[in-house]
């Protein structure tokens, strides 16, 4: 079963992922207008080091994403927003 495609808007921002863990890590989440903080990551993009989404850090952006079990926003487009 395909997971939909959504919107989500927030400021794409550095933080700290999987804190205390063997794949503890500084990563790229989107942190959502109300507060809440996602992990991100690009369709076919590289997990760990993205240079097209590194690009946006502190840009507002409206992204056309998955939310995978996992919590982590899959984003397939996005525009400044």
């Amino acid at each position: 079963m395909s997971l939909p495609l959504q919107t989500w808007t927030g400021v794409l921002e550095r933080r700290l992922l999987a804190a205390g863990s063997k794949s503890e890590r500084q990563g790229l989440v989107l942190r959502l207008d109300g507060g809440q903080v996602l992990p991100v990551r690009r369709l076919g993009g590289n997990d760990y080091r993205d240079e097209a989404l590194q690009a946006l850090l502190g840009q507002r952006l409206q992204v056309q994403a998955r939310q995978l079990q996992s919590g982590v926003l899959q984003i397939e487009s996005w525009t400044m927003a």
